[in-house]
């Protein structure tokens, strides 16, 4: 139970501890310091000043914040925390600064990137507001620097929270913030109830400023729809959209190089997640579960069956349950695609550059050359694939045109722009001669992660330290469905959770699992104290990681 204390109080306390052994402010851990119009306490005080800094949270109530009720509910919840998040990033940005030793004097939060997610960072709490920052205690060496311990808790915290309290002054850009999510959340239930798998909006800035960077590219020719394929959505702020809608089934785009093949399909990944005004793929939407499939080479398999596209292995292994810590780079996209499938995937995408095109395609030549060749190319599956398991497949192809004559739709992308070749395609023969039956995968269940001591993230990478001194890292920034570090680490707080299951549990049910907690209990249904660094992630991506995870404990149903 902490004590609440003034800010006369606060003074005192500082006074007595300055110039005494850093430890000493663990004595905050015990206050709640009372700003009038708000309340601070700190979770987690740092040990050391070069330590990572202590986490503060600070309770806003509402008479405090002062926001309209209906903008707390929970459906507005993501994109209100959000534009929260990013007045608390500029707000700690702006009277950050190095007053001692270590990370004296830091305040923060990771930047917010063009994503609307929620992040740990900012919560409701019925009607009060939840904010979480780092906080760098001040030392001069490795004892209590009292005076700039005073300025900061005393002085620039107040700032922090009389920038957050200013948002109700500015309620018209948070309610067009709240509006640009509403429209784009409708537009991709409005996917799934007309049989689309993808949207991108004409007008849209597909391309990036530069591989590093997440904001538009200047002068880039802006998106717009071939009319055999553009469709017109209207959205709830009575903004009418128009754009080109990729049907379910088999989409294949093609085009010569650097005309914005890939860039099509790196914004059809992005779909998954709204953005903010400005981004310029605010109107570009995905199915929830889009996923990017690649070859990995060298990557773990654990127990999948991937024997509808390998089989008949010269060693004599059994591809019906596969298992490899040093998969190859047909294996390993063979067992993404199972995966992926296993998950609930409902639109896998693929890039010929990224891909094992050995499992892709051959041609007749190769085939009569290697025709014991133990793959199963799945140009000659994919409709029988997407039949049988309701996935859908855009496809980016432009060496081989061994799917285009079973694709149902078929996009040229020449100078950035798409065009509808699906006619000219078709005209111009194949049928899909040699077609095989695909055969899903088997169902595997979880049973944990096998001697794990510790798990942590460190940038993109998750490191995992097993009881008896191995090391682990699975490096997350390949993965496209992962945009922010955040997530990295919040992955790394679930898979701590789920290591040690009471159950085994099928992979659907491990992540409804995950899903549920999440939902009913945000960030602290993982990690006690809550840092102010988590970004949300699904289920289906903590699996993702953990499909790849050494010591895995999977077997099949």
């Amino acid at each position: 139970m902490r004590r609440a204390v003034s800010l006369g109080e606060l003074k005192q306390i500082i006074r007595k501890m300055d110039g005494r052994g850093y430890g000493s402010y663990k004595r905050l851990l015990s206050i709640a310091i009372n700003y009038g119009t708000a309340e601070l306490y700190f979770t987690k005080v740092q040990g050391d000043p070069h330590a990572p800094p202590s986490i503060a949270e600070v309770v806003l109530p509402y008479s405090t914040h002062g926001l309209p009720e209906e903008l707390l509910r929970s459906d507005y919840s993501a994109p209100l925390t959000d534009f929260i998040a990013r007045e608390l990033y500029k707000a700690t940005k702006g009277i950050r600064r190095k007053c001692g030793s270590g990370y004296s004097c830091y305040i923060g939060i990771p930047k917010p990137g063009p994503w609307i997610l929620k992040r740990s960072c900012v919560e409701i709490s019925g009607k009060s507001l939840i904010l979480r920052f780092y906080v760098g205690l001040p030392a001069r060496g490795r004892r209590v620097f009292g005076p700039q311990a005073t300025t900061l808790l005393i002085e620039d915290i107040p700032k922090v929270i009389e920038r957050i309290v200013g948002v109700r002054t500015r309620l018209r850009e948070l309610r067009n913030h709240i509006r640009n999510y509403v429209d784009q959340e409708y537009l991709r239930k409005w996917l799934y109830d007309n049989g689309y798998v993808g949207f991108v909006g004409n007008g849209s800035v597909l391309p990036r400023e530069s591989s590093i960077s997440e904001k538009p590219m200047k002068n880039a020719v802006p998106f717009k729809s071939p009319k055999a394929f553009e469709v017109v959505v209207r959205l709830p702020s009575g903004r009418v959209v128009k754009g080109m809608g990729i049907s379910e089934g088999l989409t294949v785009v093609t085009g010569g190089g650097y005309h914005g093949k890939t860039t099509l399909l790196e914004s059809l990944q992005e779909g998954i997640y709204n953005h903010v005004a400005g981004d310029g793929r605010e109107y570009v939407a995905s199915r929830k579960y889009t996923v990017t499939v690649k070859a990995e080479d060298g990557r773990i398999v654990t127990h999948v069956d991937i024997s509808s596209l390998v089989r008949g292995l010269p060693s004599g292994e059994d591809t019906s349950n596969f298992t490899s810590l040093d998969a190859s780079g047909s294996t390993s996209m063979g067992a993404s695609i199972s995966e992926v499938i296993e998950a609930g995937a409902e639109v896998i995408l693929i890039d010929e550059d990224t891909s094992a095109t050995n499992l892709l395609y051959k041609d007749d030549i190769m085939s009569k050359l290697v025709s014991d060749d133990p793959i199963r190319t799945l140009d000659k599956q994919v409709k029988d694939l997407i039949k049988k398991t309701g996935v859908s497949v855009v496809a980016v192809m432009s060496a081989s045109s061994s799917f285009l004559g079973v694709a149902d739709k078929v996009i040229r992308m020449r100078k950035y722009l798409p065009e509808e070749i699906t006619n000219i395609v078709k005209r111009g023969g194949g049928d899909g001669a040699g077609a095989a039956e695909y055969e899903p995968p088997k169902e595997r269940v979880f049973n944990g992660v096998s001697g794990i001591r510790k798990v942590k993230s460190s940038g993109y990478k998750i490191v995992a330290e097993y009881v008896d001194g191995e090391k682990f890292e699975l490096d997350l920034s390949y993965y496209p469905r992962v945009v922010e570090k955040g997530q990295v680490k919040f992955i790394a707080s679930i898979i701590k959770r789920v290591s040690r299951v009471r159950k085994p549990m099928r992979i659907r049910e491990l992540i409804d699992f995950i899903n549920g907690l999440v939902s009913k209990r945000s960030f602290s249904a993982f990690t006690d104290p809550v840092p102010p660094d988590l970004t949300v992630v699904d289920g289906f991506d903590v699996v993702w990681v953990l499909n790849r995870f050494y010591r895995a404990v999977f077997t099949q149903v």
